[in-house]
């Protein structure tokens, strides 16, 4: 039952729309179109500034790295400030410290700056989530999930497909591509301040501001939160690395540029065609963990193999692994929020505890995975696949469903009032 006056007016007001588009396109501009911008251009950064595989690689994994310990921060802070403040301000110092990043003259200094610039990026995705838990009502949860990670897809997207072919010749460069995007995030600062209501504000003021030790100390607890977590760290391992290293292994097998980064391009296309219909389907069917085990098995599967695969099939299997991705981080972020003692109050601190596992997946696995290119280029492919299958048997043997249903008697006494 929602109590909080605010919050049914948010769930009830046709404003939730204007919300829920701004949490799509915040995620596409500020994190997942400058990052997957990145792949693209590293043989370019790597001849610039004399950087080797597995440096590439480690950079690669900054922003992971960073999201292991500011992914929880921020979600409590979104729960004790609110998520407008919150919003505003990462938005501006994730752009001033990406800014940052074009000044880098080595491994060391695009290193540090990209940690820098990671440790505000990895808010964004918690803040966002939690944006759609107050606007929305649980039964129309995981289609607002599904358009949130409908603009992160449209980012991933759009990233590897414009990077070198359309924006560095028109910027002229790498490091005014990176400029570039630090501009944009700070002008989204100024949007989230203009478009987020002044309700919210007296939301967060009405609500008890809980101490981050409190909050952690309750969120641990919760035994499917950890669950989820860890899985999602199987596949945060098999998709940052998968991504980083495809267009310079395509391109190490000969093909050329463009090709290598439609390849990924391609991979995005689908996952952003797939993500609003699966993400309504799991609303209606309820077949949260079910979807979870599938389509973690479709990447582990889909992306292992291209260990093996050749020639125009590599296209073919990185499109069919493509439309899962997004759908399943929808779903596993509408599953994290679903969890048994979750609720509104907690929900940024649990996104930021899920985000903290997860991004450890991320961090370690791609300079492990490139590390292991000396055996083969293809050999990395092998690893992740493998980060993959760990995570079907966390939802297949571990997860607990009857806990992430309970929010279906409180979505029909909802609608019903």
């Amino acid at each position: 039952m929602i109590t909080n006056p605010f919050a049914v007016w948010h769930q009830k007001s046709s404003y939730r729309w204007v919300m829920l588009a701004l949490c799509a396109v915040t995620p596409m501009l500020v994190v997942t179109l400058p990052n997957l911008s990145l792949p693209p251009m590293f043989a370019t950064i790597g001849q610039d500034i004399e950087l080797s595989l597995v440096e590439i690689g480690t950079i690669w994994g900054m922003v992971s790295f960073a999201g292991i310990f500011f992914a929880l921060i921020g979600g409590t802070l979104g729960d004790r400030f609110g998520t407008r403040a919150t919003l505003a301000t990462v938005c501006l110092l994730t752009g001033l410290f990406g800014l940052t990043r074009s000044f880098s003259v080595d491994f060391t200094t695009l290193l540090l700056t990209s940690l820098l610039y990671g440790v505000f990026q990895a808010i964004v995705p918690v803040m966002v989530f939690k944006v759609a838990r107050q606007w929305f009502p649980p039964e129309q949860l995981g289609m607002a999930s599904g358009v949130i990670s409908a603009g992160f897809a449209g980012g991933l997207m759009l990233g590897p497909l414009l990077s070198t072919s359309v924006i560095l010749p028109a910027l002229g460069g790498w490091r005014q591509v990176l400029l570039f995007y630090g501009v944009i995030s700070i002008l989204l600062s100024v949007v989230w301040l203009v478009i987020h209501p002044a309700e919210q504000q007296a939301d967060a003021a009405s609500r008890p501001r809980i101490a981050l030790k409190d909050s952690l100390r309750h969120v641990t607890r919760l035994r499917n939160l950890w669950v989820l977590g860890i899985g999602g760290l199987g596949i945060s391992a098999c998709f940052q690395g998968f991504t980083g290293y495809l267009p310079t292994y395509l391109k190490g097998i000969g093909w050329a540029e463009l090709d290598a980064d439609q390849a990924l391009a391609a991979f995005f296309l689908a996952s952003l065609s797939a993500v609003v219909p699966l993400s309504i389907m799991s609303d209606r069917l309820r077949l949260r963990r079910g979807f979870l085990i599938f389509a973690a098995l479709i990447l582990s599967l889909g992306i292992g193999s291209l260990s093996v695969v050749e020639g125009a099939l590599i296209v073919v299997v990185v499109t069919a692994t493509g439309f899962v991705f997004d759908s399943f981080m929808a779903i596993l972020n509408a599953s994290i929020l679903e969890v048994d003692g979750v609720g509104h109050l907690y929900a940024g601190t649990a996104l930021g505890f899920a985000t903290m596992i997860r991004n450890l997946g991320g961090t370690f696995s791609p300079p492990v995975g490139n590390s292991l290119a000396v055996y083969g280029l293809n050999v990395p492919f092998l690893f992740w696949g493998a980060t993959g299958l760990f995570a079907v048997c966390m939802f297949a043997f571990v997860f607990r469903p009857k806990q992430v249903k309970t929010p279906e008697p409180v979505a029909a006494q909802s609608a019903s009032d």
